[in-house]
């Protein structure tokens, strides 16, 4: 009986440990830069980037779940919206591969481009055979301590070996998801003349604990790389279609008012 009132500190301790997912903290997501200019030739084209809609699920922007399958970060972890995440990646990467000229005002665009952000998670996935090494851990401290002594002494050691062995670091699957749906419309007609729906995976998996709650470091790792995928799907079709229309039918002619030289960066 002794051995366990030793031993209730550090279970509790342990205990507590456990909650450490729910700690306070935020989230930085800070977009990859590009490392050059894809496409050389300098834009004719413009573009009014226009703010995203955003669709997430209830569950992505609540950060539900938990032990076996966790989706993170909750909306009032981020240091900004997930929409104004989405909005300006998709700027720096016009800018930076030159697909379009960005304008800051609609009425000086030949094109708006509008954002429908359907996912934006991190999502943490165990499979039920990673409860087996915690169970059977707990199952061999209950016997050895417990050898000799009353079944009561020895299911409580057990229960001390289940709380020790949640943390083993295990392999466990975790990975970025960001889809996206894309348009966009002329803005003379308001008509849609090109659309498009992308999806960005980064996966891999992460040596961590079933009681491990890593939500900052792992969204801030996986997330930025999602979402550069899923624009790259975007830009890369975005620039096909600009490249056969530019200057057709359907855009206002180059006259058009446009931004004062510079004023178009943002």
């Amino acid at each position: 009986m002794s051995a366990m009132r030793r031993a209730a500190p550090a279970v509790l301790s342990m205990a507590l440990l456990l909650l450490g997912g729910c700690a306070k903290y935020t989230v930085y997501l800070h977009y990859p830069q590009e490392s050059g200019n894809i496409f050389t030739e300098q834009p004719s084209t413009s573009i009014f980037v226009a703010e995203p809609v955003d669709l997430r699920s209830q569950k992505e922007r609540e950060g539900k779940g938990a032990f076996i399958s966790l989706r993170f970060p909750a909306d009032d972890r981020l240091d900004v919206p997930m929409a104004d995440v989405a909005r300006r990646a998709i700027m720096q990467d016009i800018l930076a591969t030159r697909v379009a000229r960005l304008v800051q005002n609609p009425e000086n665009a030949d094109y708006l481009l509008n954002t429908q952000v359907l996912s934006m998670t991190t999502h943490v996935h165990r499979s039920g055979k990673q409860f087996i090494v915690p169970l059977l851990t707990g199952v061999g401290i209950g016997v050895a301590a417990g050898a000799g002594t009353s079944l009561s002494h020895g299911l409580k050691w057990g229960a001390v070996g289940v709380l020790l062995g949640t943390f083993i670091p295990l392999p466990t699957p975790t990975e970025g998801v960001v889809e996206l749906r894309m348009e966009l419309r002329d803005r003379l007609t308001e008509e849609v003349v090109w659309s498009t729906v992308c999806k960005g995976v980064e996966k891999d998996k992460v040596s961590m604990s079933i009681s491990a709650r890593k939500d900052k470091k792992l969204a801030e790792r996986f997330l930025p790389k999602a979402l550069k995928r899923a624009n790259a799907c975007a830009v890369g079709q975005l620039y096909q279609y600009l490249s056969r229309h530019s200057g057709q039918e359907g855009a206002p002619p180059q006259e058009a008012p446009m931004q004062p030289s510079g004023a178009d960066s943002l």
